[in-house]
């Protein structure tokens, strides 16, 4: 789960510059960050609530180190 705990990550920090370069393309990483802000917006109802958890659970990888990216690593 490395890659997309780090593009969970871009999309919570809202670095689209980033993320641009991540996934190669302005059009998704576009899509990406819509769909990460609908997610947080409409966190109470029930599958949003799921998808956050995830989404938490992924956060936690990158601020501890789990996940294997020279680029996170070199934040830290």
């Amino acid at each position: 789960m490395g890659k997309m705990s780090w593009i969970s990550y871009l999309c919570e920090s809202g670095n689209r510059e980033e993320l641009i370069e991540e996934v190669g393309s302005v059009e998704i990483a576009d899509e990406f960050l819509r769909a990460h802000n609908q997610m947080r917006e409409r966190k109470e109802e029930p599958a949003f609530k799921v998808l956050n958890k995830i989404h938490n659970n992924m956060q936690k990888e990158v601020h501890d180190g789990k996940v294997s990216s020279v680029r996170v690593q070199s934040k830290k």
